[in-house]
């Protein structure tokens, strides 16, 4: 038996913990790529994907017969057709003529009771006046009070079926008329009349729908046993019947002023119903079998019938030919045998998992620190899907236009969640999965990082939530800007270049609505800490800041000006400048407990260490990270915040007690250097390490008498270098190159040293005992060590 060599057991055991420690890593993006890859249309369908005025990569030659299918235009066209040849069916409905002719009667008589009481009501109230002072008067009242609940009878009976107002003219001139008001008028001949308009426009008949909505080139009327067909402008809907009705009228009662014309018009309006009732039902039924018979197809391609040419353009030709191929070819893969569907859909996984692999190897190698969360991995992993998942659903399952695909609002929200090269790798990687997916989409590739592109330049450096607003306008520049090049370059129609500038510009202007959304969505759920909640930190309005401002001012000035100085060190190498200036606002919080013992807060020139020992000055030093972690929990401070409170002092020792405790103890050996050190942990991150050197070179840089630049500049030397010699910055990944950044140069504008040049009002001076100055380089570029 071969022995196993401890070098291969190492490594066998160093995969083991490796496998341990992203074994749900492996699950989700396992999961990822077997959710994109269901989305995916078959690849033999790709094959055949190819836009207008492309270049043929190769001759492509019928595989086999297929049809060729109709243009989006020519189908929509025969369908429409289709619609229009199929008649509208309507029944010709005698019982509404007899019912609407039964109401009018039924008015009439109405009509002729409440006049006869309304006259009846006026005689009695005149007898009851005549006898007001004769033995007569009480039966005149009881008569007139009679007469005049009548009348009101019949006035309610009239208001609940008719919506004629009888106070109003002239329903009160001919229901209440008085002595002369109608003299001329023949109540019968009036009905006649107004059920002979009303006949005559039964007999044209009425649509009882709009003649706008009937789009078939005739109608059919049922009206007995033979069917009639008709053009639609035959018959009249029932605002043109109103209008002949009322010229009819106008001719038969020529008087302007006879009150018949109105009375007559309203009585029409409110009786003359439509007799032509639209048979909905049946209608549609019938022109969905009439659509069901249009054919899809225009021709047939032969098997082995060369479709087009290597290096020839695609013409719309062409191109339909191509997509009925690909379409065909997608429907046999349907059908062909099951090893088949297995090769192809393990070639979808692969492919999928090449692309993915693509920018997750990135976080891997480059954000190893977001990589090992795998919540955040989950974060993106669900931002893939949804892009994926809405780019299928419009392109293939809506067929609408790519450009409302919003890759750009995922690209804006891993910009804002992490940073802009997390942003754009990722923006590559869908932009490939999409483009593959809607079928080699070169085009949409094209646009969508473009003007992702710019989305992500606009918010890199996310300072006020109306950057999100201002973008929408930089998007829809940048897509007028591509759409333009393309459709120059192409040779598109004006017409497609406004289309797409329009769905884009949809997007552009929803993008960032959508963003904003998302991002205090994902905050919560994922625990994620934007710049926008760094922002709202900053304020020293805050509870506690404020409180940090009122309690110990000393540590809040001494907070501001290490705030400073991170900000600086961040800029000059790229580090998250704004992180690291609320993290230096928030790291001496737990000060606040028992500022008096802080040196920058002792104002009084009493020293309250003076009186303790060692050790227990040290523990109050030290219980400051533990108070400002408490602190932190009760008042909901991030915890990418709360990670400056234990990691800008790590596991360094409270360096003058330490010495005191030396000093005074009889045997300083038998002193615990532990009870004087931090409990850490050391930094892991750029943020928090530059925190450490910031705040530390702060603090001992106020400690130096006179100060001038060089004195500070071997200050900040001896500083950096204790800290990588005590193996502060190991778990930091920092480099000696970083590290010198952040230093700064004395005549340079980034780093430490301008930014303290600037508190100190150090002015750089030469010694006067040199003939000549001395070489820049050999005064202001000093080695760290």
């Amino acid at each position: 038996m071969l022995r196993k060599f401890p070098s291969q057991r190492r490594r066998k055991e160093r995969w083991r913990l490796i496998f341990s420690q992203y074994r749900t890593h492996t699950l989700i993006l396992t999961l990822l790529v077997l959710i994109l890859s269901v989305f995916f249309p078959t690849g033999r369908a790709l094959k055949y994907s190819y836009q207008l005025n492309e270049i043929a990569r190769e001759a492509v030659i019928a595989p086999f017969t297929f049809p060729i299918l109709k243009t989006e235009e020519k189908l929509q066209a025969d369908l429409d057709e289709a619609l229009k040849a199929e008649p509208f069916l309507f029944h010709r409905r005698s019982e509404v003529v007899d019912a609407s002719i039964e109401g009018l009667h039924s008015f009439f008589q109405l009509a002729r009771e409440l006049r006869s009481a309304y006259r009846k009501v006026k005689e009695s109230e005149d007898l009851m006046y005549r006898y007001r002072y004769e033995p007569q008067y009480a039966d005149a009242r009881k008569e007139f009070s009679a007469d005049s609940a009548t009348w009101q009878k019949l006035e309610e009976t009239f208001a609940s079926l008719y919506p004629f107002k009888t106070d109003q003219k002239p329903w009160s001139a001919f229901l209440h008329p008085d002595s002369d008001t109608l003299p001329k008028l023949n109540e019968k001949q009036f009905e006649a009349d107004i059920i002979q308009i009303c006949r005559n426009r039964w007999a044209e008949g009425i649509y009882d729908i709009p003649k706008k909505d009937i789009i078939s080139h005739e109608v059919l009327i049922d009206q007995g046993d033979v069917p009639v067909t008709e053009t639609p402008d035959t018959f009249n809907d029932l605002e043109e019947a109103w209008i002949k009705a009322r010229k009819e009228i106008t001719k038969l009662y020529e008087a302007e002023d006879d009150l018949r014309r109105e009375l007559g018009y309203l009585l029409i309006v409110e009786f003359m119903h439509p007799n032509l009732i639209y048979d909905k039902e049946t209608t549609e039924r019938r022109q969905q079998a009439r659509l069901d018979r249009v054919p899809r197809y225009q021709g047939t391609v032969l098997k082995d019938e060369r479709i087009v040419d290597k290096n020839t353009r695609i013409t719309p030709d062409i191109l339909q030919k191509l997509n009925s191929l690909a379409l065909a070819a997608q429907q046999r893969e349907r059908t062909s045998t099951l090893l088949n569907k297995v090769l192809a859909y393990l070639g979808r996984l692969i492919l999928v998992g090449v692309i993915v692999s693509f920018f997750f190897t990135f976080l891997l190698l480059y954000r190893k620190h977001i990589y090992d969360d795998w919540r955040m991995i989950l974060l993106i992993s669900l931002v893939f899907t949804g892009g994926i998942a809405l780019a299928n659903l419009i392109v293939i399952r809506l067929n609408v236009s790519e450009y409302l695909i919003p890759v750009s609002v995922a690209a804006m929200v891993l910009t804002i969640l992490f940073d802009a090269r997390i942003g754009f790798m990722s923006t590559i990687s869908m932009a490939i999965l999409v483009g593959i997916m809607i079928g080699n989409n070169v085009d949409f590739i094209v646009v969508t990082m473009f003007t992702s592109s710019i989305a992500m330049y606009n918010i890199r450096r996310l300072r006020t939530r109306s950057q999100l607003f201002t973008t929408m306008f930089a998007l829809i520049g940048a897509s007028i800007l591509v759409i333009i090049g393309l459709g120059w370059f192409k040779n598109y129609s004006l017409d497609k270049m406004e289309t797409d500038l329009m769905y884009l510009i949809i997007t552009s202007v929803s993008a960032p609505i959508i963003t904003y959304g998302l991002i205090g969505l994902m905050e919560m759920v994922f625990n994620v800490t934007t710049d926008l909640t760094l922002i709202e930190l900053l304020d020293f309005d805050h509870p506690l800041l404020k409180r940090l401002q009122r309690e110990a001012n000393g540590t809040f000035n001494h907070s501001i000006v290490v705030g400073n100085l991170a900000e600086a060190c961040a800029d000059a190498i790229g580090a998250r400048a704004l992180l690291c200036r609320v993290g230096a606002y928030y790291h001496d919080i737990g000060k606040m407990t028992h500022p008096e013992y802080f040196i920058e807060n002792q104002f009084l020139g009493v020293n309250k260490h003076d009186t303790l020992t060692p050790t227990m000055s040290a523990k109050i030093i030290r219980n400051h990270v533990r108070e400002g972690l408490r602190l932190a929990e009760e008042y909901g401070l991030p915890q990418i915040v709360r990670d400056f409170i234990p990691m800008h002092h790590g596991t360094t020792r409270v360096e003058y007690f330490y010495h005191r405790a030396l000093e005074e103890a009889e045997d300083p050996e038998r002193v615990d250097e532990t009870a004087f050190r931090y409990p850490g942990p050391r930094p892991n991150s750029k943020e928090t390490g530059i925190l450490m050197i910031c705040e530390a070179a702060e603090a001992a840089i106020r400690s130096i008498k006179d100060p001038d630049i060089f004195k500070i500049e071997a200050m900040l030397d001896r500083i950096i270098n204790k800290r990588i010699n005590d193996g502060q910055l190991e778990e930091c990944p920092l480099t000696l190159s970083e590290l010198k950044k952040i230093k700064g140069e004395v005549d340079g504008h980034t780093g430490m040293l301008p930014v303290l040049r600037g508190i100190y009002h150090i002015r750089v001076e030469y010694p006067e005992e040199a003939e000549t100055p001395p070489n820049p380089d050999d005064v202001f570029r000093r080695p760290l060590a």
